[in-house]
Formats: C-alpha cells, structure tokens, sequence
C-alpha cells in the first residue's frame, strides 16, 4: 500500500539515533506512523479521505521529528524577531524554524478539515488536469524521437501553386534532381511502406515493409545486428533481389535463427536473399512498422515521364543548416526545374517540413490548445484558493495581531503564510499527479485509433511530467500566497486588537478577492467563447454532405496470394466470383471495390488535358484528383449517376480505354455541355469518357468537393484491394457472413485491417473536433462552476460585512426588492466587467482555434451572445442565495447585537 510504503519511507530517511530515542520509547507515536492501516475498515470516498488525513499526520510528525534533531529547541512558538535589533541566527536555527512553519501548516490543515477539502480537491483537481494533458503533450510533442540527432530530420513536401495543394511526397524525376544539386542536406533518401506477403513452409502472411533508397538506414544510423545492411548496389537496375528482415519478425516468425542470413525468402511473387537483420525496434516512420525492409530502386538519371514513381523522401540537415535555410535552397532548385522542365515541373515549389512536425500535423495545435485550456482551469482554481486563504484570514486576524505586539516581524509571518501556502498546494499535488496518472490514460483513450503520431501510445508520467507538476505547484503557490500576504499589514496591534471579532478585510484585501473574480470570469468566458466556437464547427461539420451515402457500407482491405494470381486474368476471375458471392450473402444489396477509401486523406492528383485543346507547349496541365474504383463502387456508396453509365463487364481487360469524370471535371473543362462521350488525354494515351458522376468529399469533410477522374478497377485488378459492402441491415450482423463468402471463393484471402463501417471512418474523420470539444466544453463547465463559486463567495461575505448597513436600510423602510436589487447590482456589475474582459480576451485567443474551426467565424456573434447569456444566468444564480439572506435580516435584531 502507498501509504505504508510511504510511513516506512519516512522513518527510514530519520537518523537512527532519532527513530530510537523517539520513537521506541513511546510506542503511541509509532501507531500514528502506521495508523493508515486503520482506513481498510472504510471503503470509497471515506478509505480515501482517511488516509489523506494519515499521510499529512505523517508528513508533520516527520517535520517535527527533524526539527528535534537539528536543535535542541522544543518548541519556537515563543520566539520573538525584534527588529530593531536583529540577532543573526545559526543554519540550525534557521533550518530548525522551517521545519516548525511545515509542521504548524501540516497541523492547520488537520484542524481545518472543510477549508483543507475545499481548497484541496479545487488545486487536487487543476493539477491533476493540467499534469494529465502535459504527459500527453511531452509524449507526443517533446519527447525526442528514436534516431540519433532527430531534430535535423526533415521530410520533403511540395506545394502546387495553381492548386495551393501540399503533398507529402515527391516525384522520382525530381527526387534525382535535388539529390544532385542539393547542399545543404547531410543525407537525403526515399522511402515508402506498403504490406507484403511473405510465403514459407506455413501459411503466407501478411507483413509491413518499408522500402529504403541508398543511404537511408546510414542516415538513421540503423545498424544491423545480423548479417549487413543494404548497400548502394542492392538499389541499381538489374540487382539481385535482397532484403532484410526486422528484428521483431526475425525473432517471432523465424525463431531469432542467425542461419536465416544467406537463405532465401519469397516476398509477393520474389524470392529475395536474406543479407541482414535490422536493429531491435527500428521503424521508419516512428508510427509504421518495418517488417522486412527491402531496397528501392532508384534510377541514375532523370527518366523522361519525371511525374511518376512518387516516393517520399527525408534527409538531414547539415549541422550549420536550418529548415529555413533548406526551403530556400530547394525553392531555387524548385525554380530550376521549372525552367527545364516546365511541362512537368510549372508551378510545383519543394520545400522542408521538420519530422516532428510532419509526423503531428493537425494534432499539435489541438494539444496546445488543451493545454492553454487547463492553464486557464489551473488559475481559476488559484483565484478561488485565494479567496478561500483571504476568508481565512479574517478569523486568524487576532492571532496575527497578538504575535505583532509581542514582536514577530512581518518577514516572520509572511514567510510562514508561504509556508502554510506551499504545502497546501504540494499535498493537493500528489493527490492531483494521482489524478493526471488515470486521466492521462482516460485521454489517450479517447483519441480515435486512426490518429497515428509518435508517442501517443507510450504516455506515462515520469521525470519530466513530475518536473512540470512541481512547477505549477510552485507557481500556483506564488499566485494565492501574494494574496494571503495581503492581511499581513503593519497597522497598530493595538488597533487590531480592539476591533476583535467585528474586524473587516482591508480595502486593498477587498479589490483583491473581488479583482480575481473578475479574472475567474473573465478566464471562463475565454474558454466558453472557444467551446461555442468548436461546438458551432463541430455542428457544421456533422450536416455537411460528403456526396455519398455512408450509412450501412461495410469496408474490408483484403489481399490474395500473389503467386496464385499473378496475372490480370486470374486476378479479374477472382474478384467475378467474389462479386458474386457477396452478392449472394442475404442482406447484401451491393458490392464494390476501390483502391482508397473516401475520407482518409488521399491526396493524389493528374494532369486533366483534352486533346482537342491541347495545353500550349512548355505549360503543366491543371491537376485533378484521381481513384481507382469498380462500377459496384458508386452503387454501393449511392453516389449519384449524372450521365452516361458506370464501368461494367466492358470495361475488363482487353476492352477499350475509359474513365469516370465527376460533375466538377464536366462543369469545369467541359462548359459546353455534356462530356460523355468526349476524350481525355492521359500522356500519350486517348481515354473515352463514358460517365459522369456526383461530387464528393473524398479526402475529408473539411475539404470542398474534389475534381475526381476514376479509372477502372475491372481493367486492372490488383491483388489487394479495398471492398465495399452495402448491407440491408447493420453491417457488424453481416461481417462474418460476408467474410466466409470471400473464403469459399478464396480460403487464403487475406484481410489486412480490421473490417470497418464507413460511417465509423466518417464519425472519425470529426473525431478529434469531437475530441477538442468535449474536453474545452468540460474544461469551460469545471472554470463556470468555479466562477460561480468565487462569486458566491464574495457576494456572501459582502452581505455578512454590510449586515448592519442593510438592517438599517431596511428599518427605515426599504423594501425586500430593494435589497435584493442592492446585492445583485454589487453581483452584476462584478461579472460584467469579467464578461467584457473574456469576450476580449476571448476574441484574441482564437487565433490558436483557426485550425480547428469549420464554417464559422471567430467573430461569430452568436457565440458571443450565448457565451455572455451564460454567464449573466450564472452570476444570477450565484447572487440570488446571498441576496435572499440579505433581504430576510432581521433589522431589529441586527442594530441590537451591533
């Protein structure tokens, strides 16, 4: 148990002359260490709160027991500090007197059991948050990644300037071009990853690959630990087949056997020589796994179709370059090419993206985001601890005033209010760590699996993340101890003394407390302002149409043995009988099958040209998105037929050269009228265009509706592919039907992901805007229920201070509406002045939501209206209890007792 583990913890760090003399002797004070056992008679909340109550009895008996050792002094509560004339102390005294002022507050907090659990669980709470989304922020955006010297990683994006589009990727043609002529790169290499089959005595399975270009696995400093690594000549034209295995499958498929080096293995259709083993957990990228690595092929020249062969390609700075500095050397390499080559390359600007940040994309601002939102909670929950630590105050205001007149210093007694204030917020900070340990888990939970950056699964609080919670816990204790300090004044003892229980709180104590509930306010309008904000996009996003229907399609990504189906014919006869056995499944309405499934980002375009109006020498024709599709896919997915027909059974091998155009293609290149029936021209190639078909969204709901070209899957079928299934009925009723369909027809059908429903790929597409809202709309309740606490707080002691004021207003006949006006004013303009400052400070800070809005403005009105009216309601509600009291004092009994 961590309360044992922490008593015996304890006595352990104690002088073992101290744990003999105190503690063996008085057997009483070592049942108090252990008396934690005591709370398994309690369960739920009552277990808990007992051993709260144990473990601070444990810290201040620690404390004291120190402060035994260090000195000979019993007790220093005596002690006076005579200012004018100030005796130097000893290191013991000194370090003798801090130990007092902890255990005096450890003490305090036991005697205050509802001020503790107040203040407590609020800072419990604001620190817990706050840790548990930062183990998620160092996991995913500041831990380093695994390769040596990762900030110097970089990968290759290009920008179509016609389009504005940003792709990840990078032509072959190109590729040559800028390893050449590049200097700013140490290393600069392709590489791409796919799923393979790998075949043996066993059943073929299905792995992930990545395919490295010369110089890769060097420059990520991947060394085998079997065997040799792929060289340079592994990647010419003509080289024998080779590849390595990965450490992970080497030691589970192959039984770490060494003898493997040197032996063949068939990948797809291939045998390739085993020539290494890759080091133990090596990926490329972080999120994708490296099965078998196998060595690109990368020609010496420039081939003349330079747009083909796309790859991805990382390299690493030299150790004096910069991101900067590489963008602007690849822009004028970029510009070169376009000048010699303006037909492929017009338009088409290279530049670099550091790993990290290719690897996080959209997920970075949203976890900044988060972050900044807990802030926001964290001092909201400071502002109410002050005001709690102020209220305190007015009952220690005695005891204050007796220790100035017999000589204790301000510097004395503030030092002690900081000590009082630093251990409240670290015991509220172990239990908020404990708190951030299970909401770190409950938030890497929430994020959909479809969500693949580095380190999101591998979120833990360790060093840095305890670092980061003793930070805030410090600063949080500079926030509400300036504010305790404020009762410390050096007014007159005496004075102080006569004024006894009818002491008020000081002016400046006043603005204080009621100075940080506008902050509360003002902190929760922010946060409400960009929950209605997100609320608003997330609303627009769920009622955009897509241009398909994705309710009850089932999507399944399977693969069939290559060496089975090596050619077209075969592959073609395969997916005929599957056709035609999923149809037969009962509930089945219709079966398609495409190469990318709609809304996963796919971003890949083609040049769209027609012959008759050829694009003018040395220019790029404008590019359009692209996807492979059979005719079952539009049925499946309900997207509508505007003209001609779909692909059938004329479109098989053998048969003529046709595509698929959407609306947008027709509207655009074709504004004379229908373009069914017209040609496009691919390359060299003449395609006849025998349909026309709806928009869609295909890379995400946030995109506008592409200009799509479909070429036919029925031409050319692979031997993986994705498949699409419209049910009658709910598609998981389906899936095991559909899925023994595929294996009479096929019993090595390989399925390569989970089978998924496309409207749980669409709910996805939103997920994290879902994600970004809930927590900003829990956040933005949690920093309204403490606004509302802090202004209960402030308007119930403003009644209690002015109880005499109201008696006597109302003995000379003013009326209950009057006093309840006289409250709910103080109230009302309290939280208008925080509104105006949140709505302003609110409309400054969505700048960070940019990313994350849809159809909405950041000047959205409705939103600040709302944000305002909740706001007005809450304060309402927050003042209607104390201005109730107010209008029931009873005048005469009030003037009496004063």
């Amino acid at each position: 148990m961590p309360d044992r583990w922490l008593a015996r913890a304890l006595l352990f760090l104690l002088p073992t002359n101290a744990r003999r003399e105190l503690f063996e002797p008085a057997g009483h004070d070592l049942q108090i260490v252990f008396a934690t056992r005591r709370a398994r008679l309690y369960s739920g909340a009552a277990r808990a709160a007992l051993r709260c109550w144990y473990v601070i009895k444990m810290l201040a008996l620690f404390a004291d027991c120190w402060r035994v050792v260090v000195t000979s002094v019993p007790d220093l509560t005596h002690t006076t500090d005579a200012p004018s004339t100030p005796v130097p102390r000893k290191p013991k005294e000194r370090f003798a007197m801090v130990l007092y002022y902890i255990r005096h507050a450890l003490r305090r907090l036991l005697r205050e059991p509802a001020f503790t659990c107040a203040a407590g669980l609020t800072l419990a709470l604001g620190v817990g948050a706050n840790v548990a989304v930062f183990a998620v922020v160092e996991a995913v955006l500041l831990r380093p990644l695994p390769y040596a010297d990762a900030d110097r990683l970089v990968i290759l994006n290009h920008r179509d300037q016609g389009t504005g589009r940003t792709k990840e990727f990078i032509a072959i043609g190109d590729y040559v071009d800028i390893a050449e002529r590049q200097t700013i790169f140490d290393g600069f290499a392709g590489y791409g990853s796919f799923p393979v089959t790998v075949f043996g005595a066993e059943e073929p399975y299905r792995v992930a690959a990545l395919q490295a270009a010369p110089g890769l696995l060097e420059m990520l400093k991947a060394r085998p630990v079997v065997g040799r690594s792929l060289t340079p000549d592994d990647s010419r034209v003509g080289a024998g087949a080779v590849m390595m295995l990965g450490y992970e499958l080497w030691k589970t498929r192959f039984g770490s056997d060494t003898s493997i080096v040197g032996r063949s293995v068939t990948v797809d259709t291939q045998p390739r020589l085993v020539v290494g083993i890759g080091p133990r957990g090596f990926r490329f990228p972080p999120t994708a796994v490296a099965d078998v690595i196998l060595p690109m092929t990368v020609p010496a020249q420039a081939p003349a179709e330079r747009k083909s062969n796309w790859t991805f390609a990382v390299a690493r700075l030299k150790s004096q370059g910069t991101a900067q500095d590489a963008s602007r050397q690849l822009a004028v390499i970029s510009h070169q090419m376009e000048t010699e080559h303006p037909r492929s390359n017009q338009g088409s600007t290279y530049f670099v993206v550091p790993l990290r940040d290719a690897l996080v994309g959209d997920t970075k601002p949203a976890l900044v985001l988060l972050l900044s939102a807990v802030g926001v909670v964290l001092l909201i929950a400071c502002a109410n601890v002050a005001n709690l630590l102020l209220a305190r105050s007015m009952g220690r205001r005695r005891e204050m005033a007796v220790r100035m007149a017999l000589g204790a210093g301000r510097a004395r007694l503030a030092g002690q209010l900081l000590t009082e204030s630093l251990v409240l917020a670290l015991v509220s900070s172990l239990a908020g760590v404990l708190v951030a340990q299970w909401g770190a888990r409950a938030l890497v939970g929430l994020i959909p699996k479809s969500v693949t950056i580095p380190g999101l699964m591998d979120v833990r609080i360790n060093g840095t993340v305890l670092g980061f919670a003793l930070g805030i816990t410090v600063l949080a204790t500079l926030a509400f101890s300036l504010v305790a300090a404020l009762t410390v004044r050096s007014e007159s003892a005496g004075a102080a003394l006569v004024t006894g229980s009818r002491a008020t709180m000081s002016v400046m104590a006043r603005r204080a407390t009621s100075g940080l509930v506008v902050a509360e306010i003002a902190l929760a309008t922010v946060l409400l302002v960009g929950a209605g904000l997100i609320l608003r996009s997330f609303a627009g996003l769920l009622s955009v149409d897509p241009g398909f229907r994705y309710d009850h399609v089932l999507t399944l990504n399977i693969a069939v043995p290559a060496d089975r189906y090596r050619d077209a014919g075969a592959r073609d006869a395969f997916y005929a009988r599957a056709f035609d056995a999923l149809r037969a499944v009962p509930d089945v309405k219709d079966v398609g099958a495409a190469a990318v499934v709609p809304l996963t980002g796919n971003n890949w375009t083609v040049g769209f040209e027609r012959p008759e109006r050829p694009v003018q020498p040395g220019e790029h024709p404008p590019e359009v998105g692209w996807q492979v599709a059979s005719g079952g896919y539009f049925k499946a997915l309900q997207i509508p037929l505007v003209a001609g027909r779909l692909f059938d059974d004329r479109d098989r091998p053998g048969g003529g050269k046709v595509v698929i155009i959407s609306e947008a293609i027709q509207k655009r290149f074709f504004p004379e009228g229908s373009a069914v029936g017209r040609q496009y021209k691919l390359g060299e190639q003449l395609m006849e265009i025998v349909g026309v078909v709806g928009d869609i969204r295909r890379t995400g709901l946030r995109d506008d509706p592409r200009a799509d070209l479909y070429f036919p899957f029925e031409s050319a079928a692979p031997t993986g592919t994705n498949l699409f299934v419209h049910t009658s009925s709910d598609p998981a009723h389906v899936l095991a039907s559909v899925q023994g369909a595929l294996r009479t027809v096929e019993p090595r059908t390989i399925f390569l992901e989970t089978p998924r429903t496309l409207a749980e790929i669409a709910s996805e597409s939103v997920r994290v805007t879902q994600l970004v809202l809930w927590l900003l709309g829990i956040f933005a309740a949690t920093a309204l229920v403490l606004a509302a606490v802090g202004i209960y707080g402030v308007m119930s002691y403003v009644v209690r201070q002015r109880t005499r004021e109201i008696g006597t207003r109302i003995a000379l006949g003013a009326t209950r509406h009057d006093i309840l006006w006289l409250v709910m004013r103080q109230g009302a303009m309290i939280a208008a002045l925080g509104t105006v400052g949140g709505i302003v400070a609110g409309l400054a800070a969505v700048r960070w939501l940019r990313s994350l809005l849809y159809g909405t403005s950041s000047w959205d009105p409705v939103t600040l209206g709302v944000a305002a009216a909740v706001l007005a309601a809450t304060t309402l509600v927050a003042c209607l209890v104390p201005a109730r009291r107010a209008a029931a004092v009873d005048p005469a009994r009030t003037l009496a007792e004063q």
